[in-house]
């Protein structure tokens, strides 16, 4: 009779803690924030310690992005810049 009751209170409790795992999706048109982070010595191809507008575009770089990194407008981004940026996702 003991077993009974024990198994009833289980048999009871289990949809609540499946329903307590499940997750709940995102709204429609929500889309996960990715952080991009950059390599400031791999995208510098040629060396000068400077990122080019071509540099920046083989590395994936936008144009929007690169103009908003290039704060001087000299049309390459120091490393200077590019800690400062609003990303601020540069390594070396």
């Amino acid at each position: 009779m003991k077993f009974i009751k024990i198994a009833t209170v289980i048999a009871c409790l289990l949809p609540i803690t499946v329903f307590s795992q499940a997750t709940t999706p995102a709204p429609d048109g929500a889309k996960p924030t990715v952080v991009k982070k950059y390599s400031f010595k791999k995208i510098d191809f040629n060396g000068d310690k400077q990122i080019s507008k071509e540099e920046a575009k083989k590395a994936g770089i936008s144009e929007a992005e690169f103009n908003l990194i290039d704060k001087d407008r000299s049309g390459f981004i120091t490393w200077n810049e590019a800690v400062n940026s609003p990303s601020k996702n540069w390594t070396e």
